[in-house]
């Protein structure tokens, strides 16, 4: 995980928006092709914590991943 900052342009009714957020990394072991998952716990101030569970899908060397 890393701090960043999220740019956007032409969103909804603002022209540039730019807004704290944390990244996250994934990186495949060497040779794995398949569907993996990961899960990440955000806590906010204020003690609320919330579960993002998200699924990857390894095509191998090359392949046009979606977001």
């Amino acid at each position: 995980m890393k701090t960043a900052k999220a740019k956007a342009t032409n969103y909804k009714a603002c022209l540039a928006l730019e807004v704290p957020a944390y990244v996250a990394f994934y990186k495949a072991p060497p040779e794995f092709l398949g569907d993996d998952a990961m899960t990440i716990e955000v806590k906010y101030q204020g003690g609320r914590t919330e579960i993002q569970k998200i699924t990857v899908k390894v095509s191998g060397p090359g392949g046009q991943q979606k977001i």
